[in-house]
């Protein structure tokens, strides 16, 4: 009775390990995001206080911090409070899948969003290249045009998510799930680098006749293709580590049963596939953005 009792204290001893110090660490710099990305839409309003794409981009990348906080820090509090669940879906107790299913959506929840933010960065890329040279071409029509596969993309992106999720609350079959899952988030992933890669050739193709306006117009785009750059080779980088962590059955989320790096990694993840980008896109070229509508 004594060591029943003793084992069932010790598991509800709440832990602070390696994993919850990274999650931690993590939402600290998503909430700087959130801040820098807060300021910087109150100074566009100031300037300009009607929607416009620019703005759209700074609300989205805002939502994204915002989210990705949140959901790190139930994430955390789980892992404090010794639920012990998994990201993998591993066939478990109908209890333990709970949790285990929860961690996932928490955990994945913000991914659509970051690519979401993504394809909106590649509109407002178009946008700047657009304005940097002489064209006869009607900017509004373009902008009409990107608009609008932007919501189609958009909705086949959140129904798809959608789906997902439903399938891992309802679906009893965990390892076709998984698969599902993990498929579902890497060809998002590339498919959206996909996408942009052929907009960006389509545009250079399209206009490659027209001159710049410039040279500070070209060394502005250049800056502002830098960080579109950036944000694609992070997206690769990610439907990557999201394939490896499929094949190789890796547990981000359950430090007791993974190799000591793998707090490491995720926070690694963290930091070069979303947070890097970010602040590079806001701290580096939101200025020129800005700037490239002015001229």
């Amino acid at each position: 009775m004594n060591k029943f009792m003793m084992t069932l204290f010790s598991d509800n001893v709440p832990t602070f390990d390696a994993l919850t110090v990274a999650l931690l660490i993590a939402c600290i710099l998503y909430s700087v995001c959130f801040i820098l990305a807060m300021r910087k839409l109150a100074a566009l309003v100031r300037i300009r206080p009607e929607i416009s794409t620019k703005m759209l981009l700074l609300l989205s990348v805002g939502l994204v911090s915002l989210v990705r906080t949140m959901t790190l820090l139930l994430v955390a509090a789980m892992n404090v409070a010794n639920v012990r669940a998994h990201y993998s879906l591993q066939p478990t107790s109908n209890n333990q899948g709970f949790y285990d299913k929860a961690m996932t959506v928490l955990f994945d929840l913000p991914n659509c969003i970051v690519v979401s933010t993504y394809t909106l960065l590649t509109l407002v890329w178009a946008e700047c290249f657009l304005e940097s040279r002489f064209h006869t071409e009607s900017v509004v029509k373009w902008k009409r045009r990107w608009l609008l596969l932007y919501i189609v993309f958009n909705s086949t992106l959140y129904t798809t998510q959608l789906i997902l999720y439903t399938c891992i609350f309802f679906a009893h079959k965990n390892n076709v799930v998984r698969t599902v899952v993990y498929a579902a988030i890497t060809g998002i992933n590339f498919v959206s680098v996909f996408l942009v890669m052929l907009m960006y050739l389509y545009l250079n193709v399209r206009f490659s006749g027209f001159p710049f306006r410039n040279g500070q117009s070209r060394r502005a785009l250049r800056r502002v293709s830098s960080v579109m750059t950036l944000w694609s080779a992070t997206r690769i980088i990610w439907g990557v580590a999201t394939l490896l962590v499929f094949i190789y059955n890796v547990e981000l989320l359950q430090d007791s049963h993974t190799p000591v790096w793998s707090f490491v990694v995720l926070l690694l993840l963290f930091f070069v596939c979303e947070i890097l980008p970010i602040i590079a896109m806001l701290d580096y070229s939101y200025a020129h953005m800005l700037g490239m509508e002015q001229r």
